[in-house]
Formats: structure tokens, C-alpha cells, sequence
């Protein structure tokens, strides 16, 4: 089974490969001209993440490339298996525990210097969203250790949707380092309010 490292580092040169992935995508079939990759959870790069479950992720088009108007704005959907809540303290945690590991993971990997203590994050509730919706706002400050290494700040959303029968919880996770003005997070709020749960 391939690493999610070394899938996450080529797969913008394996389009072939992503493409005959597509029909395997449950939660994120669209848009299929991203790039997509799926895993299980805990993932390699975060051994002792504290969620089991399966991850799919779409990449925009210049997700790994630093000079592209969509660099590092991609989404994922994460199914939590026999977790039927989730808090926002946890969801942080969550997130601090993937981003670190995966930073920490593919700086190794690619021989870069980072100094992972120095990734943050900070979350709050969103507000004006409809009843019965739970959206938190995120902003992450970690590396963009798919290209140079350098700082990146985040901005982020996490969409929260439980499945009391399955006992499964899905995050719907949005991200760019562009203002949610930017014409790329259209793409983002289309993804996120076309999920729903299997």
C-alpha cells in the first residue's frame, strides 16, 4: 500500500493514477479535475492520532506549487468511527495532531528544517450559519513542507455532521491561505455543502 507521503509529494505527476482513484471516492466525488487520495486513519504520518476511520482528500490544481493562485487549498472529509460527538476543544487537538505529524513526516522525508512546536492553532465557532449546522472556523499556522518549507498560515473551515446510526462523525475539512474572498474558496463552500453523509 503506497505511503501517504510519498502519494501526497507526486501526486500532482501521477494524474493517470489519481484519476483511476476517482472511482473509489465515496465522500468526495467532486470536483474531479482535483487531484484525490484516500486513507485510512490513524494515517502513517501520525501514528498516535486518536481516531480511526478512512480520510479522502481532493487537491486543487496548484495545491504543491508555491507560485499558483491555488497553492495549498485543498478539502478532505474524515469519517471518525464510533465517535458520535465531537468537541471543539477536540477538533483542535485533532488538527494539531495531523498537521504536526504531517509536517513533521514530509520535512523528514523531503530533508527540510522546521520547527513543528511552532505549529498553532486556534478555533472558533462560526456564527449565522442555519439551525442544526455545526461550522467552525480555524486558522492554522504551520509549513507548507510540499514546497520550500516556509510558514504558511491556514485559513480553514470544519463542517461537523454526526451519524447517530453508524455511530460515525464526518469533518469536512476546507483550507487556503487565501481570504474567503478569493474566488478559490467558491470551489471550497461548493465542496463543503455538497458533502452529505453516506
Amino acid at each position: 500500500m503506497r505511503k501517504i507521503i510519498a502519494a501526497l509529494l507526486f501526486i500532482t505527476s501521477i494524474s493517470s493514477a489519481a484519476k483511476s482513484q476517482d472511482a473509489k471516492a465515496e465522500f468526495l466525488k467532486e470536483p474531479s479535475t482535483w487531484s484525490f487520495e484516500s486513507f485510512p486513519l490513524p494515517p502513517v504520518f501520525s501514528p498516535d492520532f486518536p481516531y480511526k476511520g478512512v480520510e479522502e482528500l481532493r487537491f486543487s490544481p496548484g495545491m504543491f506549487k508555491k507560485d499558483s493562485l491555488d497553492y495549498f487549498s485543498y478539502a478532505f472529509v474524515a469519517q471518525l468511527d464510533n465517535t458520535t460527538t465531537i468537541k471543539q476543544s477536540e477538533i483542535k487537538n485533532y488538527l494539531l495532531t495531523y498537521f504536526k505529524g504531517l509536517c513533521g513526516s514530509t520535512a523528514k522525508e523531503r530533508k527540510l528544517s522546521i520547527d513543528t512546536s511552532q505549529i498553532t492553532v486556534s478555533i472558533e465557532k462560526k456564527n449565522n450559519v442555519p439551525p442544526g449546522v455545526t461550522i467552525y472556523n480555524a486558522l492554522l499556522n504551520i509549513f507548507g513542507v510540499f514546497a520550500d518549507g516556509a510558514p504558511v498560515t491556514l485559513n480553514a473551515e470544519i463542517k461537523v455532521l454526526n451519524n447517530i446510526n453508524t455511530k460515525n462523525t464526518y469533518l469536512v475539512f476546507v483550507a487556503s491561505p487565501h481570504n474567503k474572498t478569493d474566488d478559490i474558496w467558491k470551489q471550497l463552500y461548493k465542496i463543503q455543502s455538497g458533502f452529505t453523509m453516506p
